[in-house]
């Protein structure tokens, strides 16, 4: 009878040690035991909900672009021609009613010009160059730009970018209206269930950080112009820009 009660001895306590191990060393009994109540028994109910909100407006601000490159063998010579074609470019922008302050202009550059022969290194000149960013206050404007610095073949048009003056303002918009949505839904699922909308308890952007981001658009076509020039310019100029924002919103529900 002895040997029976020492073995129901051990047995249970190798059964309460398998429970102590069993149970993870971050978590007190009393967060073991919450976990294995009901989720009512241990929080509030909440509504979950995700909602987006897309609006496309009229571009009207333009970036456009360029550089200006010339090659030659006498660097004096190079700078003093740079200065020339900048003030050749600055006087056509001028004409399109684009202002020297609607054109910001970085560093000149300067580089070596290598030849090689039969393993050997020589000197053949010198590259000057400097990046310009024209902006425009509209898309005909743009397109004129664009046409303008095309034809210089010292200048190479990297591209234009179409955007909205007023973007912040416009971002702060499509927050407070997929908000109202976010709202406007959650309260809808609440009542769904008898219940009622409590206190935001979280709200998150999308991958963006503050869930909103911006896409320019494809560029209208523009058949009343008046040459294929024009038109194949203005067609090269993005017309529009959409901004979305998205948003994930948890709040209580309350019965």
């Amino acid at each position: 009878m002895s040997n029976k009660l020492f073995v129901l001895v051990i047995i249970l306590m190798f059964f309460v040690a398998f429970i102590v191990v069993s149970v993870d060393k971050d978590e007190t009994p009393r967060e073991k035991l919450a976990q294995m109540l009901p989720l009512g028994d241990r929080s509030t109910p909440t509504v979950e909900v995700s909602a987006s909100e897309s609006r496309k407006y009229e571009a009207n601000e333009f970036v456009t672009v360029a550089s200006l490159e010339l090659h030659g063998k006498d660097k004096e010579l190079l700078f003093k021609q740079l200065t020339s074609r900048r003030a050749s470019i600055f006087e056509q922008m001028k004409s399109l009613d684009v202002t020297e302050s609607d054109i910001e202009q970085n560093s000149v550059e300067m580089r070596k010009e290598w030849s090689y022969d039969k393993g050997t290194r020589s000197l053949t000149g010198y590259v000057v160059s400097q990046l310009f960013a024209i902006r425009s206050s509209n898309r005909s404007t743009a397109a004129a730009v664009i046409a303008a610095l095309s034809a210089e073949l010292d200048v190479e048009i990297n591209q234009t970018t179409a955007s909205l003056r007023d973007k912040e303002s416009l971002k702060k918009e499509a927050i407070r209206a997929v908000g109202k949505k976010a709202l406007e839904k959650a309260e809808n699922y609440a009542e769904s269930v008898g219940g009622k909308l409590g206190k935001v308890i979280a709200v998150n952007g999308d991958q963006y950080g503050d869930g909103v981001s911006f896409r320019v658009l494809g560029a209208r076509k523009a058949m009343d112009y008046a040459s294929a020039e024009d038109f194949a310019s203005m067609s090269s100029v993005a017309d529009s820009v959409e901004i979305s924002a998205s948003i994930h919103l948890v709040a209580e529900l309350l019965q």
